[in-house]
């Protein structure tokens, strides 16, 4: 028999792997060999085996050796990597990437220890230490040496000296994680609760559970997490950053206990990974929380995946294989028979569109947690502000955050930072200047010589800037910035004597910090959280009763057709730190008051925000109406661009545009495939250099 191997090796002509003829092996997919490679021996993960021979005009070399009993994958995790190398373009080698750790694998191997057990029970006449051996393994079996040292505190040389003399037994074990089912904390749900976790429980479709914030959505997710458990099945649960499976673990620990949980993300070290990987696969975890990677754990036997947050752009992996966890998840927990569950409070356009559709199973929960009620909001125009020195606060929320300071309450703030670029807008019709190729914002630059022009990034048009605006002649355009730059000295200024944290990629470098930050807010050791993203997701923090953005426009002007949802979708869950077990307040600050984005989430209108924007998605042929293949371009970047987009509208009827990346400084340019099936034009490109993003999130 022949099967196809994919080596340890990355080079790219052997991807999608080499042929081995079996030998008198007898091996399985997903089995972990090592095969002969040019003048090497290498490691490699047996894919397919071909039951019969097929006629060769080439020598097939041998399977040199089988490195391990049991397979390193299972034919759920097979089929779902041949399904990532083909829907998102790569190879298999490269999809193999995420589902093991850093070669060597062989270090995958689970460890082995020494065992002990009494064979003569004379208590030793000398020697605290052994006579203390003695006592402790009389009327034992054998016993690892961990626990020896664990529970009597004793050295291995102690041991090992009673084993020569003849009175101890000694033999190495490999490491065992049998399987022991946790003792269960059965979540209490309320009435609401139970009707959707019924309503998820009954359904073999994806579930959306929509659930405004605050509604107790984590601990439906607690309820199905049990339910796995107790049918002997492993679970899933995905968090949208690496930080916040800080915030969720104690919920879960509550659940299952530490030991029966494991935590997985990119920041762990080789060897953290490596031992993790190791516990998941011999079966010795039941709960594993973690962020996008963590749906590649080798769980045995999957039973449940939960996608937390699922609206989150952090889900979309950047790097090869360019996957979308939770398009991924649906095709894993097909290929399992494992349930899949989206929460969210704020619903991605795709899945609220599968929903609508009846793809997805559509669970609701419309009432907070206790009947809390939603905060109220105020929207503060920031073009009738006089800032003085102060920008970007005013003075009605200065006076909000010195209210909860003397209340002993607290307050959170949010800077959207991932506006770098500025756009041009009006401040009396309140339009953005738009691109008339994309529809979409034009951006503000300057050139070297300082003078300032528009730039469309989608489609590379580019224009000069008007002295009047186009819609309502007025001369008053202003060009919109973050403000963030001087916003901790101002609160410093402002407010000497009160204790402000801040979160954001300079003080949260570990899971750990996000820890300490969370206690301190918790254990009323803080007054003011100034931060970025991770401050408006999910975050449980009971004391805070005023929530604000700085500046909303930020976000509105990002020159991209997901910034109205993705801006929207933040003053949503911004809404949600507010007022969860007070009376809250939210305070929105923008230049456009009356943007569509900003009323429909102070009027907490998720669901109309939801099918108005969906309207227009479709009416100007966007996602989810439509599908976007990127291409990106580096060698002589330019001109190969503009050859692949020409080549792309003359041989079909797809959308396409060719334009320099934003930030990539004129050497990287990108185009943009739009249309029902864009995947159908690959095969006629010649894509040498060139890489494929399917379903790209960022298009700028």
């Amino acid at each position: 028999m022949l099967c196809r191997v994919l080596t340890r090796s990355r080079s790219p002509g052997i991807g999608n792997g080499l042929t081995y003829d079996c030998g008198d092996f007898e091996l399985k997919e997903g089995s972990h060999v090592s095969i002969p490679l040019r003048k090497e021996i290498v490691e490699g993960v047996v894919f397919e085996v071909m039951k019969q021979r097929k006629d060769q005009d080439f020598d097939i070399k041998n399977v040199e050796a089988v490195l391990a009993e049991s397979p390193l994958l299972n034919s759920t995790q097979l089929k779902t990597l041949e399904w990532i190398s083909n829907y998102y373009c790569c190879s298999l080698r490269q999809a193999l990437r995420v589902w093991l750790p850093t070669p060597s694998w062989k270090k995958l191997k689970p460890k082995k220890e020494p065992y002990f057990k009494l064979i003569d029970p004379t208590i030793p006449k000398r020697g605290v230490n052994q006579q203390m051996i003695v006592e402790y393994l009389r009327d034992k079996d054998w016993v690892p040496l961990s626990q020896i040292k664990d529970e009597i505190n004793v050295s291995g040389s102690s041991l090992k000296k009673l084993a020569e003399k003849g009175r101890l037994a000694m033999e190495e074990r490999e490491e065992t994680y049998d399987h022991i089912k946790p003792e269960i904390n059965e979540p209490k749900l309320t009435n609401a609760q139970n009707e959707a976790y019924k309503k998820i429980k009954k359904s073999d479709k994806p579930s959306l559970l929509f659930g405004i914030t605050s509604s107790g959505k984590t601990e439906i997710y607690a309820q199905m997490i049990s339910d796995a458990v107790h049918s002997g099945k492993q679970a899933i649960l995905l968090v949208p950053e690496i930080l916040l499976t800080e915030h969720c673990i104690h919920r879960f620990d509550e659940l299952l206990g530490l030991k029966h949980i494991a935590v997985v993300h990119s920041r762990l070290t080789i060897a953290q990974r490596r031992r993790a990987w190791t516990k998941i696969h011999n079966g010795g975890i039941s709960l594993v929380i973690g962020s996008r990677s963590a749906l590649f754990a080798p769980v045995p036997n999957l039973g449940l995946v939960i996608i937390d947050e699922e609206h989150e752009w952090t889900y979309k992996n950047e790097q090869s294989p360019r996957y979308h966890a939770r398009e991924t998840a649906v095709k894993l927990c097909e290929f399992a028979g494992a349930k899949l569950v989206l929460g969210t409070a704020t619903p991605s356009l795709e899945s609220w569109a599968r929903a609508k559709s009846g793809e997805y199973n559509f669970v609701k929960l419309t009432e907070r947690y206790q009947d809390q009620p939603l905060p109220s909001v105020r929207i503060i125009d920031l073009a009738d502000s006089n800032f003085g020195k102060l920008y970007p606060f005013t003075p009605p929320l200065l006076d909000a955050i010195s209210d909860r300071i003397k209340k002993h309450e607290q307050s959170v703030l949010f800077i959207n930072r991932r506006g770098v670029s500025s756009a041009l807008m009006c401040l009396d019709c309140k339009r953005r200047i738009v691109s008339p190729e994309s529809n979409l914002p034009f951006t503000v630059h300057k050139d070297y010589q300082g003078n300032p022009y528009l730039l469309d990034h989608t489609t590379g048009t580019r224009g000069e800037v008007p002295a009047t605006c186009p819609s309502c002649s007025s001369v008053r355009l202003h060009a919109i910035g973050a403000g963030t730059q001087r916003i901790e000295e101002i609160l410093n200024a402002e407010f000497p004597n009160a204790r402000l944290l801040r979160a954001d990629s300079d003080t949260l470098t570990h899971p750990e910090h996000m820890r300490l930050l969370l206690k301190k807010m918790r254990e009323n050791q803080a007054d003011i959280l100034l931060g970025t993203q991770s401050v408006v997701k999910g975050l449980d923090l009971p004391n805070v009763t005023l929530a604000a953005v700085l500046v909303a426009d930020v976000g509105l002007s990002l020159p991209h057709f997901r910034a109205g949802e993705r801006i929207f979708q933040l003053l949503t869950q911004l809404t949600g730190r507010s007022g969860r077990a007070k009376t809250g307040e939210v305070i929105i600050q923008t230049f456009r008051p009356n943007a569509p984005e900003v009323k429909f989430a102070a009027e907490h209108k998720t669901e109309e925000f939801l099918d108005e924007e969906l309207k227009l998605r479709i009416h100007a042929r966007y996602p989810p109406a439509t599908k976007i293949i990127r291409l990106v371009v580096r060698e002589d970047p330019e001109t190969k661009a503009k050859e692949l987009r020409d080549k792309i509208r003359s041989e079909s009827d797809l959308i396409s545009h060719a334009s320099p990346q934003l930030f990539g400084g004129g050497k990287t340019w990108q185009v943009l495939i739009r249309g029902v099936n864009p995947e159908k034009v690959l095969k006629q490109l010649d894509l040498k250099g060139v890489v494929v993003d399917v379903d790209p999130i960022e298009c700028v």
